[in-house]
């Protein structure tokens, strides 16, 4: 048997390693394919780390998107109050009234209604307030279709303020309008009865003489005054009866209510246990702070 010559065996280390053979099949590490097929890294699917991806930007645009809302609530909110106390400034200093008065807003979104200049509904809230000798316990307006232009609310010049309609409820108390009817000839008080109020005054009749009779109270208005007058007279301890007709009249009054602020029409009236309740409106007038007038400022009570 020939032998190889000394000295020509291969070297240690020099086998060719498993999974790389020659031409016949050329086989990379376990779980790679050679040129027929590549194989990502065992247990993990082709598509799955853009699936995550996608997901991750969903999840992404929605956290901007619910951000996004949020900020834009907090403007929203911020250009309210900056209106409500524009508006408050007016109306104080053109009803001259002696305080400030209470102020919220309606309408949403409102920025849309501060970029287009108009107001949907503004409420304003006055507290005791005199007109001109009843004492008012509490004016409560809504402020409909109010024009201020975003340039003169930016630049703070804002002088004159067109609306469209206002509608409110005036309340006087019991005290208040007791005070005022205590100046009034005829000795009429009111006082709560149930769910409305009665009316009292001592009045002449004949035969019987002097009495203190009452009736139950209905509210009306006309003419821009309201009128408190009985539905029916009774005498204390007797049933109700037929008393002259002076009688009634003298349990009627008339409240003149002059100089309401912002030039607020009596509507109607009802009496409630807590006072007189009336209601008010107007139409189509401008708030005007450059105007000097003649009538002395609204006084408090």
């Amino acid at each position: 048997m020939a032998q190889e010559p000394p000295g020509t065996e291969e070297p240690p280390g020099t086998e060719e390693p498993p999974g790389t053979q020659g031409p016949p099949g050329t086989q990379g590490p376990p779980g790679t394919q050679g040129p027929q097929g590549v194989e990502g890294p065992q247990g993990v699917e082709p598509g799955l780390p853009r699936r995550r991806r996608r997901r991750s930007r969903r999840r992404l645009l929605l956290i901007f998107l619910v951000l996004q809302v949020a900020v834009l609530s907090v403007v929203d909110r911020v250009g309210a109050h900056a209106a409500a106390s524009q508006m408050v400034s007016q109306v104080q200093k053109s009803q001259q009234l002696p305080s400030r008065p209470e102020a919220s807003v309606g309408g949403i979104p409102f920025l849309t209604q501060i970029m287009m200049g108009r107001y949907k509904d503004i409420g304003f809230r006055i507290h005791r307030i005199a007109v001109p000798d009843l004492c008012v316990d509490d004016i409560n307006v809504h402020v409909k279709g109010v024009h201020v232009p975003l340039r003169k609310m930016i630049s703070n010049d804002v002088k004159t303020v067109p609306i469209d309609r206002v509608v409110g409820t005036v309340r006087f108390t019991f005290t208040d309008l007791n005070a005022y009817l205590a100046r009034q000839p005829g000795q009429v008080q009111l006082a709560p009865a149930g769910t409305g109020m009665r009316v009292s005054a001592p009045v002449d009749v004949p035969i019987i003489g002097q009495i203190k009779v009452f009736g139950d109270v209905q509210a009306s208005v006309q003419n821009n005054r309201f009128t408190i007058a009985p539905t029916g007279i009774g005498v204390n301890g007797i049933r109700a009866l037929s008393i002259p007709q002076g009688a009634v009249q003298a349990l009627t009054v008339t409240v003149p209510l002059s100089g309401l602020p912002m030039n607020l029409q009596l509507t109607s009236a009802k009496a409630t246990s807590a006072g007189i309740e009336v209601t008010a409106e107007a139409d189509h007038l401008t708030l005007d702070t450059t105007k000097t007038t003649t009538m002395p400022p609204i006084r408090g009570c």
